[in-house]
């Protein structure tokens, strides 16, 4: 396609309407430098710097890993240890508290599922201590 010689291009129709509103043409003009921003609501630069601290040390954690909970509070080893002392035992107890309810419950729903002789020893070793 060729264009017609004698057409005006739109460049040339938005140029002379730029001049002719007097308004120079912008894109020969530096651009103004930014503004500097001010600091907001009357904050002093060492106030914002404390606020960053502040938040910086809340979102902090002692791992490098990313993965777990790290809102968990840091345990020095001594403090550690004395926690696994605390809940030495707990799965042992736990369990042993299952399998007497289990035990229990089998046994109410079904008594012929202990031993006669078992039974006779257990009321035998009670009456040691309480009468029957």
């Amino acid at each position: 396609m060729q264009r017609n010689a004698g057409a005006t291009s739109v460049t040339q129709l938005r140029a002379s309407l730029r001049t002719q509103s007097g308004r120079a043409d912008t894109d020969s003009k530096n651009p103004k430098p930014p503004k500097e921003r001010k600091s907001r609501r009357g904050e002093s630069d060492e106030e914002r710097m404390v606020k960053a601290e502040k938040a910086a040390m809340a979102q902090h954690t002692t791992s490098l890993l990313k993965s777990g909970n790290s809102n968990k509070p840091y345990l020095r080893p001594a403090e550690r240890a004395q926690r696994a002392e605390e809940r030495k035992g707990g799965l042992f107890w736990q369990l042993m508290l299952v399998f007497i309810l289990v035990g229990g419950v089998a046994y109410a729903l079904d008594p012929t599922i202990v031993p006669a002789e078992w039974t006779d020893k257990a009321h035998g070793f009670i009456s040691q201590y309480v009468k029957i």
